[in-house]
């Protein structure tokens, strides 16, 4: 099992990716879409799953997080990140030697909202969708809070970071785990992509699910899953296949993955080629 860590460029913005392929020809393609509050690292659970169904698997950090680039000039505006992230998997399918691929993408939590995008923009691309954990608009501070304030006494204080990431989770966290996600927000420039990624995700896309299969995954016990979510996902991710890991919280990859595993293996198995 072949494994490295690539970046991509766009306007001089990196965009950081992980591939890792199957000892035969791939049979299937995958993209992992972090969230802003997790990076490629959280997926390693689920990968080798994935590359033992012959799976070319590809783990991406959202522009402006994870270890890809940071700053107040990285674009949060849904179709271009979405035309970023194609750009990332058109250059792995030029590198394989094999264009015009289709493609499973695989989002978590906000990142849903871009997977939504990268699909309406080239349908054709798209084998399926799953959305794991979705947020279709991201948590926003409470009301009176300025981000600002909110960013400093939650993020860059860590016993607070970890009380908001455990009661996300439903149960106690690891510590590099915990570790993992909080690193990333703290390069210099993180503070303002996770700002203008709030500002820009208060609305939810304007694009649905499409005409490709489509599963929602989501957790019993999600701290973020509100009234409020729980209604746009029944009207933007209508018709998509739902599951419920009753005692799962926002991250299953980490909590839950066998039942996650379980439930993408069969996912990728039935809407195979």
């Amino acid at each position: 099992m072949a494994e490295e860590s690539q970046y991509l460029s766009f306007r001089g913005i990196r965009v950081h990716f992980r591939v890792c392929a199957p000892e035969d020809r791939p049979v299937e393609r995958v993209m992992l879409l972090s969230s802003p509050l997790i990076s490629t690292f959280h997926w390693r659970k689920v990968v080798p799953e994935l590359t033992q169904l012959g799976c070319l698997t590809v783990c991406i950090d959202l522009p402006g997080f994870g270890r890809s680039d940071c700053s107040r000039d990285v674009p949060q505006d849904g179709v271009m990140r979405a035309n970023m992230l194609w750009g990332v998997l058109d250059e792995i399918d030029r590198q394989s030697d094999a264009p015009d691929s289709m493609w499973h993408l695989i989002g978590h939590g906000s990142a849903c909202a871009t997977v939504l995008e990268m699909a309406a923009l080239y349908p054709d691309s798209v084998k399926s969708q799953v959305h794991i954990s979705p947020l279709l608009t991201a948590p926003q501070p409470p009301e009176g809070t300025p981000p600002v304030r909110w960013f400093r006494d939650t993020v860059l204080q860590k016993d607070a970071f970890r009380r908001m990431i455990e009661k996300c989770a439903g149960y106690p966290m690891d510590d590099y785990i915990v570790d993992r996600m909080r690193a990333p927000l703290l390069r210099p420039g993180a503070r303002e992509s996770f700002l203008n990624m709030l500002k820009a995700s208060r609305t939810a896309p304007e694009c649905g699910l499409g005409f490709c299969p489509a599963m929602v995954i989501l957790g019993g016990r999600d701290a973020t899953l509100t009234d409020a979510e729980r209604a746009l996902i029944a009207g933007y991710l209508s018709g998509a296949e739902q599951h419920v890991l009753k005692s799962a919280g926002h991250f299953p990859m980490e909590t839950h993955s066998k039942a996650l595993r379980d439930y993408l293996r069969g996912w990728i198995r039935y809407n195979a080629q």
